[in-house]
């Protein structure tokens, strides 16, 4: 048993696989393995607590939750040694969630699922088939949290410069001229992007805590765009997707079919008890039963995966969707009920909106970015790098 959970015989497989596979990224210079010598500097500890303070927590507060942090670290469960000890306990909280939506039926075709956090950077998700068998490896890129923790974050923000004019009643030119106003938030999205095309991290991203105004909110969306992500993944595995060469539907149809998966899955998870232990309170989370958080998570993928082509040429055959038309289909469920469907399109026509306001905002920093430049000096594309082993 590990962090509560059993480990079931019906998944021996991929647990096997698993094991191979990260002994093979281990030969992988790219790989994201932690450094087990590495020590935070007093300087790097000093400027986060700088960090924090500056938007708003006390010493005290701020040690608080450095404890919680650590604790949370010592008690997850390892799914793959060396990797970020918070990558785990940020699997290992949105399993818990997704396993607490199941029927009894989805939980049994489940337990053929091995969740474990995959070494690699990049807003990452994906499901590996185990083949001659119906189990899989569901797999979240060491970065992938901190990836929607930054977009949740920048939504957030600028959804607060025109409250209520962001979904329903969106008012383009006001929030375009808010953002205009405001040179330091649009830095923030381009700086998002931009780190995670060059180098698949956060790094090049400044360190910006939430204030105590942003902190639910901004953790209500982080945690539905993650669990959104998940559950779509589980949906592939659940809808047997990917395993016939000969398969009823194309990979886009599949895709459409995982999504709606996801977003049912997360209604249910949202009224269960569980997750509002994993929550820590009792309000509910609109960004999660609405489908909102997949819709933010869905369109700021597409919009790094715009700045990484420009940066490394690499177009690759995609199976995926357009973003607008998955969006559109998450949005539009509830048609038939009329209290829903208006709260559904609220608050996924926010995400939605905000996104193309950005990307408006950041199209004449992308005419004039020297791409072709930071191109050159990067040794390799880290994506491709990174799965050479495998």
């Amino acid at each position: 048993m590990k962090g509560g959970r059993v480990e079931h015989s019906n998944k021996v497989a991929a647990v096997d696989l698993w094991k191979q596979m990260l002994d093979r990224a281990r030969k992988n210079d790219w790989s994201a393995f932690d450094d087990p010598d590495h020590l935070p500097s007093d300087t790097e500890r000093a400027a986060r607590v700088e960090a924090f303070q500056a938007a708003g927590w006390r010493a005290d507060e701020i040690a608080a939750m450095q404890s919680r942090t650590h604790e949370r670290a010592l008690d997850a469960p390892v799914t793959s040694p060396g990797v970020s000890r918070h990558s785990e306990v940020m699997l290992a909280r949105v399993v818990d969630a997704l396993l607490s939506g199941l029927s009894p039926a989805q939980h049994a075709v489940a337990q053929s699922a091995h969740f474990v956090v995959e070494p690699k950077s990049g807003p990452l998700i994906s499901k590996i088939n185990v083949v001659m068998t119906d189990q899989s490896i569901i797999a979240m890129g060491t970065h992938f949290t901190r990836f929607c923790g930054l977009v949740a974050r920048a939504y957030v923000r600028t959804c607060n410069l025109l409250p209520f004019e962001t979904g329903i009643g969106y008012n383009e030119k006001g929030l375009r001229q808010q953002l205009r106003r405001r040179p330091d938030l649009v830095r923030y999205w381009w700086r998002i992007f931009t780190s995670y095309a060059l180098t698949g991290t956060h790094i090049l991203t400044d360190f910006r805590p939430s204030t105590r105004e942003e902190v639910l909110l901004m953790e209500q969306m982080a945690i539905a765009m993650e669990i959104f992500g998940l559950a779509h993944e589980l949906g592939h595995h659940c809808l047997d997707h990917g395993r016939s060469l000969e398969g009823q539907l194309s990979p886009k149809e599949e895709e459409f079919e995982a999504d709606l998966f996801a977003v049912k899955l997360c209604e249910k998870i949202e009224a269960t008890v569980a997750y509002k232990a994993i929550q820590g309170f009792e309000l509910q989370n609109p960004y999660l039963w609405t489908g909102a958080g997949g819709v933010l998570l869905l369109g700021a993928i597409e919009l790094f995966r715009k700045v990484k082509e420009k940066i490394f040429h690499n177009p690759r055959f995609d199976t995926h969707p357009d973003f607008l038309d998955r969006a559109n289909k998450i949005m539009h469920r509830h048609i038939l009920d009329v209290g829903l469907h208006q709260s559904t399109v609220d608050f996924c026509s926010s995400a939605m909106n905000v996104l193309r306001c950005i990307m408006l905002e950041l199209e004449p920093i992308m005419e004039v970015w020297p791409f072709h430049e930071f191109a050159s000096r990067m040794p390799d594309d880290w994506e491709i790098a990174q799965e050479r082993p495998y």
